[in-house]
């Protein structure tokens, strides 16, 4: 008699005592899914039946054993749930190669609606077979949902729109404390496209590290009504040819934003981070720090792009390098356009661009002063203001 066999044994007893609504035993321990023989559950579908039914008492663990999962992934809000009684969802071996749950017949592979303190770990959500949808998609109230070290497939044929990103939040309601550590997002349109409700409330305290964002057509990471994101040390990579591809896309963004740290190489595409209505505040200025970007193209490309009122910015240690396909009359490293944009500063950057040789920007203050100047891929700028060095560079050709 396997685990799960033995807790219904016992609850016919105490049911009234350790159960919710539903007519089944609250859980609260590990358990495990799979076909081996001592597993609890034979499929995720039968776990999360349970949670459904019966909520949990404490902390719950499923281990999956190796293998593909053919099958989709519902949850919803989960009883009893709690920052203390967490629900996690991880591969036995450790191995996100080692367990894959996989789905091609519906919008997404796995669907969390209302849910909130479920973690997934060492897994694969796979939905590349697809012609449409995400591995993932969230909807209504969420809050505590972290991922680790998942591999994100999503639609591999040319896809445009949020529906088709590989990991979508929609903006049914406001979302808190969702977290991807040391993840992998592959193909989509976008690859984590994440929309607050500001009907409902912002976005708030969400954090994404160590994670690679590779082939997506339009963009990489795309946030709109988020509350001071955590946005550090990932990786954007891709071949897209999509004339208005946003590596990091950011829109109506508040506060205390965090970029730093990552790297983005978009050889074909138009943008590195883009920045609509993304004000800080002047005791809590946003932080754009330490990225290194490449970008390119044959139509206007821009390294750091700054539009509306994206005010109270701290812009330091980046390098920015444009390849030699852009279009060289529009390309620049960095723009700000006629927004308000007010309180920029800029310390030590460098900015670079193959077709004209580029500048760089040396100094300890810059604030509010390179729009003013012409434009970045002017090769016969040569200029000092404010206590910086504007050098023109020799092109590599």
């Amino acid at each position: 008699m396997n685990k799960l066999k033995t807790i219904i044994g016992a609850a016919v007893i105490t049911l009234s005592l350790n159960s919710f609504a539903g007519d089944c035993p609250a859980l609260s321990g590990q358990f495990t899914i799979g076909k081996g023989e001592n597993a609890d559950f034979s499929s995720i579908a039968d776990a999360a039946n349970a949670l459904k039914c019966g909520g949990v008492t404490g902390p719950v663990k499923f281990l999956l054993e190796d293998g593909t999962y053919n099958e989709r992934m519902v949850l919803s809000s989960i009883a009893g749930s709690s920052a203390f009684n967490t629900v996690t969802f991880e591969s036995k071996s450790g191995n996100n190669a080692d367990v894959i749950i996989s789905y091609a017949s519906a919008d997404a592979t796995v669907v969390l609606n209302g849910t909130s303190f479920v973690n997934f770990e060492n897994l694969t959500i796979d939905h590349k077979n697809s012609t449409y949808g995400s591995s993932m998609r969230v909807d209504g109230k969420a809050s505590n949902l972290s991922f680790k070290s998942v591999v994100f497939d999503g639609v591999e044929v040319t896809r445009a729109g949020s529906n088709s990103a590989t990991v979508l939040f929609t903006a049914s309601a406001a979302k808190s404390d969702v977290s991807f550590t040391d993840c992998e997002i592959n193909n989509g349109s976008v690859g984590i496209s994440k929309g607050g409700n500001t009907a409902d409330a912002m976005d708030t305290k969400t954090s994404i590290s160590g994670t690679l964002f590779f082939n997506q057509y339009e963009s990489g990471l795309a946030l709109t009504n988020e509350d001071a994101p955590v946005i550090t040390n990932n990786v954007v990579s891709t071949l897209s040819t999509y004339s208005s591809f946003k590596a990091m896309n950011l829109d109506n963004v508040a506060n205390n934003v965090v970029i730093s740290n990552n790297i983005i190489n978009a050889a074909n595409g138009s943008y590195g981070v883009a920045m609509n209505n993304c004000a800080g505040k002047t005791t809590n200025l946003g932080q754009i720090n330490n990225n290194s970007i490449a970008v390119g193209g044959k139509g206007e490309t821009y390294g750091l792009y700054l539009t509306g009122n994206s005010d109270n910015q701290v812009l330091n240690f980046n390098r920015v390098k444009l390849t030699i396909n852009g279009n060289q009359s529009a390309t620049q490293a960095y723009y700000k356009n006629t927004g308000s944009g007010n309180n920029i500063n800029m310390v030590n950057n460098i900015f670079y661009d193959l077709n004209t040789g580029g500048y760089t920007i040396l100094g300890n203050t810059y604030k509010d002063v390179f729009n003013q100047l012409p434009s970045q891929s002017n090769p016969t700028l040569s200029v000092s203001a404010n206590g910086i060095m504007i050098e023109k560079v020799t092109p590599i050709k």
